[in-house]
C-alpha cells in the first residue's frame, strides 16, 4: 500500500490534512475532498456496505482495519480502492488509500487486523479437510491468498501499523 496517500480525519468528521499523493488518488484538490458529505465518493450499492462498517468498527472499539470498496470520482468514473484506517490519539484516524486490482462490481470488504489474521487461519485449517482441485479447494486456495495479502498489508507493508501508528 502506499504509505504517502493519506487523508487525516478529525474526530469532528471533518478532513484536516490530505497528502498530494491521496489527491492525485482521488483526482481532486484538498477542496473539493472537504467539501464532500462523509461518504461522498461512496457508489449507491455501497452505501449499505458503509453503514454496515461504521457499525462493525465502532463495536470492534476502532481498531485499525484494512478493506476494500468502490469509488464515484467527481467526474463520475468509478474505480477500486484498498485502504487502511488508523485510529488517531485525538479521536480522528488516519486513512491510506491504494488502487485495488479488483473490479469495480466486487462487493466491499473490511477486516480488523485480528480478523483477517483469524479468517485466514480458519481457511488454512478447512483447506486440510478439502479435496485437492475440487472447486471447493480452490475457493478455500484463494480465500487464503486473500486474507494473507490482507494480514500482510496490515502488519508488515509500508502502510502497516508499525509505521502508521505514531
Amino acid at each position: 500500500m502506499l504509505r504517502d496517500a493519506r487523508i487525516h480525519v478529525a474526530a469532528d468528521l471533518t478532513i484536516v490534512e490530505a497528502s498530494a499523493a491521496a489527491l492525485s488518488l482521488l483526482e481532486m484538490t484538498f477542496e473539493q475532498l472537504q467539501a464532500l458529505p462523509p461518504g461522498g465518493l461512496s457508489i449507491e450499492s455501497d452505501r449499505q456496505a458503509s453503514k454496515e462498517f461504521e457499525a462493525a468498527w465502532t463495536d470492534a472499539g476502532r481498531d485499525p482495519v484494512i478493506g476494500s470498496g468502490t469509488v464515484r470520482l467527481l467526474d463520475g468514473r468509478l474505480f477500486r480502492i484498498q485502504y487502511f484506517i488508523v485510529p488517531q490519539p485525538d479521536g480522528g484516524f488516519e486513512i491510506i488509500l491504494d488502487r485495488a486490482d479488483e473490479p469495480v462490481d466486487a462487493p466491499s470488504r473490511m477486516y480488523a487486523v485480528g480478523d483477517a489474521l483469524a479468517a485466514w487461519r480458519a481457511a488454512e485449517r478447512t483447506l486440510g479437510e478439502l479435496e485437492p482441485g475440487s472447486p471447493q479447494w480452490d475457493e478455500a486456495s484463494a480465500t487464503i491468498a486473500r486474507f494473507r495479502g490482507d494480514y500482510r498489508r496490515l502488519v508488515t507493508d509500508k502502510g502497516g501499523p508499525a509505521l502508521a501508528m505514531r
